[in-house]
């Protein structure tokens, strides 16, 4: 590992300042913008759960992942040691429920998510650049935390295994049933589908899920920020409050609404700096220096 924490120097070759600034600030607001859909998801799944309106449950959740955010990066690895493993076998288990009850019949999906993804092939590059660039930028600040190359690198290749695991069985159970896919949480339909209680038990642990993102985006963004502005340090807990707040009011555009509209613009912004991030390592592993 090279020590490194900022995104910037990471992902860029040379000595071009307006370049690692414009990295910083695309990997800013893209965490920012994981912070605005997760609350937005939340508002949604609480208020499916709770008689009360969507901007309130939001608002409950936003004031929780304040609460623990203010622990720093310590508070967020403990909530993934525990919701990575357990939300990934509830999804697993759902999904071959779905499919045992069902049958192995797949079903093509109709229609796009939003005309910035019209067709599937678009929309996996999207997601998939915006995913890996958004846990890039999660990583790197808990990369410190970890103890050396050997623990790093099985948390990367155990979290890539259980991320394929759960993305598969995601896929194979909506392509079963793809009139769930019309809901904007889909994996709670299924559950809902067969049984009420396992509506309430999967509901909760996607909540959880989203707590979970939501909190490593506040947690990163902040580690970020304090690299390049000094006040930050002094000022953390105002400016995570602030941060949260704005994603709250943000987040009232709607889940499903903010789904078709960030992922497929962020997704094509982190493509050029992935394919920075690639030149960058193979000149540091070439050069040994940054």
């Amino acid at each position: 590992m090279t020590g490194q924490e900022d995104m910037g120097r990471l992902m860029t070759c040379g000595d071009h300042p307006k370049l690692r600034a414009a990295v910083s600030a695309m990997q800013n607001l893209l965490l920012v913008g994981v912070c605005i859909i997760m609350i937005a998801g939340a508002s949604t799944l609480i208020h499916q759960l709770l008689p009360i309106p969507a901007w309130l449950g939001g608002l409950i959740f936003t004031v929780i992942v304040a609460a623990v955010a203010l622990l720093g990066m310590q508070g967020l690895v403990a909530v993934f040691s525990l919701l990575v493993p357990v939300t990934t076998v509830m999804a697993v288990l759902l999904a071959a429920w779905v499919l045992i009850k069902n049958g192995f019949s797949f079903a093509p999906a109709n229609g796009s998510v939003s005309a910035l993804m019209p067709n599937w092939i678009i929309g996996f590059v999207t997601y998939a650049a915006y995913n890996l660039f958004g846990t890039i930028s999660i990583l790197v600040p808990t990369a410190k935390l970890m103890d050396g190359k050997k623990t790093v690198r099985r948390g990367l290749s155990m979290g890539s295994v259980l991320l394929i695991v759960l993305v598969w069985s995601m896929i194979a159970a909506i392509s079963v049933l793809p009139s769930s896919g019309q809901n904007e949480l889909p994996m709670s339909a299924l559950a809902s589908g067969l049984h009420p209680t396992l509506s309430v038990a999967y509901s909760l642990l996607m909540g959880f899920g989203m707590f979970g993102a939501c909190l490593s985006s506040v947690c990163a963004v902040v580690s970020q920020a304090s690299l390049h502005f000094a006040g930050i340090n002094k000022h953390g807990k105002l400016f995570t409050t602030v941060l949260l707040l704005v994603s709250f009011a943000l987040s009232l555009l709607g889940f499903g609404n903010l789904i078709g509209i960030i992922y497929p613009v962020f997704g094509y912004a982190s493509i050029p700096f992935l394919i920075c991030l690639v030149l960058n390592y193979h000149k540091v592993k070439k050069t040994g220096t940054l």
